[in-house]
């Protein structure tokens, strides 16, 4: 295959990642969902809740046997509404549903993965609202997928959360 060939055939697969990414970020007419978002307050932190009115079930989007890769990404994905990080690829809204899906599926599946501790201890403490360690459990759940671009250095506020989903989605306020 001729240079300009490879370059042009480069250059498609680039504009065709980027235009499935937009695809999939603002929805099929070109709006983007509505979330609801619910704030409350504990003792320890401010929870910022998000409710999908067009959700895919929970069953549908984590298969019970689904692989070790998915529930990293999975994890990866949903961790990124809570962590600062120079470039996040992907996200996931981070819900209660998930969190209790994956942990079925982990159960499900605790002697095919290899990290199972990793992300019973990861999930578990956000089934229980403990979002502290955020930023190292993005982390752990990077090193293993061998990032090098998007470690997070922190964890956002409250406020830089909301913004974070409002890039992503409309937000309804509860």
């Amino acid at each position: 295959m001729k240079k300009s060939q490879v370059i042009w055939v480069g250059s498609l697969a680039i504009a065709g990642s980027v235009a499935l990414i937009i695809y999939y970020m603002i929805g099929q007419d070109g709006s983007r969902e509505t979330l609801k978002v619910k704030e409350s307050k504990t003792p320890n932190n401010e929870i910022i809740e998000i409710e999908e009115a067009n959700a895919v079930p929970s069953d549908k989007e984590f298969p019970i046997n689904m692989n070790e890769s998915d529930m990293q990404n999975a994890i990866h994905g949903m961790s990124h509404q809570k962590v600062e990080a120079e470039d996040k690829w992907g996200f996931i809204p981070l819900t209660s549903e998930r969190i209790k899906r994956l942990i079925a599926v982990l159960q499900h599946n605790q002697e095919n993965y290899e990290h199972y501790r990793t992300y019973k201890e990861i999930l578990d403490r956000w089934n229980d609202n403990d979002f502290s360690k955020v930023d190292h459990d993005h982390n752990r759940i990077w090193e293993l997928q061998n990032g090098n671009v998007g470690k997070a250095t922190g964890i956002l506020s409250a406020e830089e959360e909301k913004e974070f989903i409002e890039e992503h989605y409309n937000i309804e306020r509860k």
